[in-house]
């Protein structure tokens, strides 16, 4: 059977394709380039579409770097020529070519080129760049190079520098947009850390007055303290939502996930809000819905703002409705309303900042524009989603979907985090993994729970799937022998749950000794020991 030849050219882009970065792709293409054509030099001009110019990106056999001082105009000189025509170019006496444009260059730092070789890199009909190759004299190899270079290897580069180009200017938006809302959510933060103070002050004094400090108010007193109070508040709780949306935007909330019965939380906030709730009936469809795994603080704000909105739309004589369903692996939580229900244009900005959806004057509980944004964001946090089911005057129902609880998932969750964070901070994460003969899944929650207070807030304690647990933290490796000590006194405080000589005890290293949580929890599992004993010492 006849093999499949393929050209050198074609054959070297297959490897350079397997190059990770674009930015060592096209250098190495450069390499190849001058290699193919035994070219002294080579550039790769790319079009600048905003000024119609062709500037040096990437370059080899160049002593001084040509990055952004080479630039000609698409018509100009041989390189615009042929990006204009689209064709190539050979000159062997360069002197002679009317269409060359001489650099201005000390002929002290530069020798000056004799043929050249100018190549268009088209994509989809349109030019993206140019290649030269360039020699300092006119050798027939150099003449023969050129012209044999493959239309499949040009076309391939041209596709591979469009989507360096295009990658280039999407980091560019995105470096801008995240550098807007960064100073937008800054300065969102400093104002609501300026605002709290005062409205405390004004709150804590609206409370001495009404409480006789100073003298008895009267009715009228009274009716208008109440309105400081009710203004207040909701100033306070705009203020206190707004620093809220800034830290999560800006990555400064980190969640302290554990097993959460939603149910509970619900329960707990309709209690705290039954007046607010009033005369209005609440139904709670519980059921037997399994735990979710997340932050029981921040998916109570979550519960909470839902709530609130729900009674904001409700009248007196109306009706709220919230449900909890097992749907596959995940738990659905709905707050459903009789009330006066959103619009379909209204629902696409719903999640908009300040937004407040237009509702009769006679149920207007002003809300703070913050409240939903909150929500969906706290929800994204917790790798859940939102949805939303509403018409005029048929009631509002908003669908939350959270992650069921399982070990795996939580362990699987809290590592890639984890992982991530070593990453950014330039330290290790260490799993250490501790177990005994035999133990129940009750003492072994028991002690995770007991472990969790005695280590950083942001190190995580997990039940372990295959029995016993694992404590993930990230440090430096030199910080592994006084946490491991810490806990040894921990157990030793704590007999009637576990003795640290019947633990065994075991650990591995990210990144150095693995990558993946599989290899890391079986390296951590063979190196597991019974000596848990701070007088037999151990190594690290």
């Amino acid at each position: 059977m006849r093999k499949n030849r393929r050209s050198p050219p074609e054959n070297c882009l297959e490897k350079l394709e397997d190059q990770l970065r674009v930015e060592d792709l096209i250098l190495s293409s450069c390499r190849v380039l001058m290699e193919l054509s035994s070219a002294d030099r080579c550039s790769i001009m790319v079009l600048d579409t905003s000024t119609d110019e062709l500037m040096v990106r990437w370059a080899q056999g160049i002593r001084v770097k040509p990055y952004g001082t080479a630039r000609f105009r698409v018509g100009e000189g041989l390189c615009g020529w042929v990006a204009r025509a689209q064709k190539p170019l050979f000159s062997f006496d360069m002197m002679k070519e009317r269409r060359f444009i001489p650099r201005q260059i000390p002929s002290k730092r530069f020798k000056q080129v004799q043929s050249i070789h100018c190549l268009p890199l088209v994509h989809q009909g349109r030019t993206v760049g140019v290649v030269n190759l360039s020699s300092f004299s006119s050798r027939s190899s150099f003449r023969r190079g050129g012209r044999c270079l493959s239309k499949v290897f040009l076309d391939r580069l041209a596709q591979v520098i469009h989507q360096a180009v295009l990658l280039q200017e999407a980091q560019a938006i995105s470096d801008r947009w995240r550098s807007i809302v960064k100073n937008a959510s800054d300065s969102i933060s400093q104002v609501s850390h300026e605002v709290r103070t005062p409205l405390a002050i004004i709150l804590e004094s609206a409370s001495q007055l009404l409480g006789g400090f100073g003298g008895t108010p009267t009715e009228e007193q009274k009716k208008r303290l109440v309105i400081i109070q009710r203004q207040g508040d909701r100033m306070l709780r705009l203020a206190n939502q707004m620093l809220d949306v800034s830290r999560i935007e800006t990555g400064r909330v980190s969640l302290y996930r554990k097993p959460v019965r939603l149910a509970e939380i619900i329960e707990d906030i309709r209690r705290r809000y039954e007046p607010l709730i009033a005369p209005r009936q609440v139904f709670l469809e519980m059921g037997d819905a399994p735990t979710v795994y997340g932050d029981p603080v921040r998916l109570g704000q979550g519960v909470e703002n839902l709530l609130i909105n729900a009674v904001k739309f409700t009248p007196p004589e109306g009706a709220i409705r919230i449900s909890l369903e097992a749907r596959g692996r995940s738990v659905e939580m709905a707050v459903a309303d009789t009330g006066v229900g959103i619009g379909k244009k209204e629902q696409r900005r719903l999640f908009e900042k300040f937004f407040q959806p237009k509702i009769p004057t006679n149920l207007s509980l002003r809300g703070t524009g913050f409240g939903l944004i909150l929500v969906k964001d706290i929800v994204q946090m917790h790798g859940g989603t939102v949805r939303l089911d509403s018409e005029h005057d048929r009631g509002t129902r908003f669908i939350i979907s959270l992650p069921m609880y399982t070990p795996i998932f939580a362990l699987t969750e809290e590592f890639r985090l984890l992982r991530e964070q070593a990453a950014r901070e330039g330290l290790s994460l260490v799993c250490q993994l501790f177990d005994i003969d035999s133990g129940p899944l009750v003492l072994w929650q028991e002690v995770r729970e007991l472990l969790q207070k005695h280590v950083s807030k942001e190190d995580r304690v997990l039940i372990n799937p295959d029995g016993g647990l694992v404590v993930l933290a990230v440090m430096e490796r030199d910080g592994l022998q006084p946490m491991r000590q810490r806990l040894e006194q921990v157990l030793c405080d704590h007999p009637e749950l576990l003795s640290p000589s019947s633990v065994r005890w075991g650990w591995a290293w990210v990144p150095e000794e693995a990558n993946e949580l599989p290899a890391l929890l079986g390296l951590a599992k063979s190196r597991m020991r019974g000596d848990f004993s701070l007088a037999k010492g151990f190594l690290v």
